[in-house]
């Protein structure tokens, strides 16, 4: 992939409707990725986070994280070996050292309760891929009880980022309804005495993040809702489908709160915002 590829204009554009949606776009997919290619996308692109599907080598993940830290940006990626336990995702934060990290577990297993572990130590966490509403129970009760070991610990909670990921691909069909089924609970979520308490304390809430889109992302229209995030490919950015506003969200009469300006995972601000 040369410069001329990352220089056509539909992928600035893609990333500009998506963060107008309130959806934060994340870049997934590209091979051997190094912090001066980063640096291109995210200069050229306005894509500041990035996905890793497979474990990276400490050094190389700590250059790009350095890449992305200084542009608000994150970069996830998950552990070596077996990935779901605490002591493995633990000696990759140890081993990166940068507090951009994402660290990516498993939804189910020993991935939420070494997902809760971290948080409680101050680590970004993004669980996943889910498989439904039973998985997101799960990952849900992790992520608040990891913020509540924080807020015990006295960390910042308004700097540590959270995500589940459901990878679309593999739903087929199912992934819209499916998608819906998970961004209504999100919402009770946020409507609960725990999160509100967590909210006051100052903490973000979580994003849905829709991986494995494909190269078409032709599902992606369907999964635009206030507050998730999506991973994509620079094919997917390139030729974008349109999209047609909110999908995820039931039928609302009143006006929606404008977008926030997404130019940072560290504002995670959702129009439900812990009230």
């Amino acid at each position: 992939m040369g410069a001329a590829f990352v220089e056509e204009p539909g992928a600035a554009a893609a990333v500009r409707r998506l963060v107008a949606e309130g959806v934060s776009p994340w870049l997934e997919g590209v091979p051997g990725v190094g912090p001066y290619r980063m640096a291109e996308f995210a200069d050229r692109l306005t894509v500041r986070n990035l996905l890793y599907g497979v474990p990276r080598r400490p050094a190389a993940l700590g250059a790009v994280c350095d890449v992305l830290l200084a542009r608000g940006g994150l970069v996830a990626a998950p552990p070596p070996g077996d990935g779901c336990s605490y002591d493995a995702a633990r000696a990759l934060v140890a081993a990166v050292d940068r507090p951009n990290l994402i660290v990516v577990l498993p939804a189910s297993g020993e991935g939420p309760a070494a997902g809760a572990r971290l948080l409680g130590e101050g680590v970004g966490v993004c669980f996943g891929p889910m498989t439904g509403p039973r998985t997101y129970e799960g990952v849900l009760g992790a992520w608040l009880s990891g913020l509540e070991r924080a807020r015990e610990r006295g960390l910042d909670l308004a700097a540590l980022p959270a995500f589940a990921s459901l990878r679309v691909c593999e739903l087929g069909p199912l992934a819209v309804p499916t998608a819906r089924l998970l961004y209504a609970r999100y919402d009770r979520a946020l409507g609960g005495k725990r999160w509100r308490s967590l909210a006051a304390a100052g903490a973000r809430p979580h994003r849905l993040l829709w991986t494995a889109l494909g190269d078409r992302a032709e599902d992606l229209p369907g999964l635009i809702g206030w507050g998730t995030a999506a991973a994509l490919t620079l094919r997917a950015l390139q030729g974008l489908p349109a999209l047609r506003g909110d999908t995820l969200s039931p039928p609302c009469t009143g006006p929606r709160a404008p977008a926030p300006a997404l130019t940072s995972e560290s504002s995670l601000d959702h129009d439900h915002g812990g009230t």
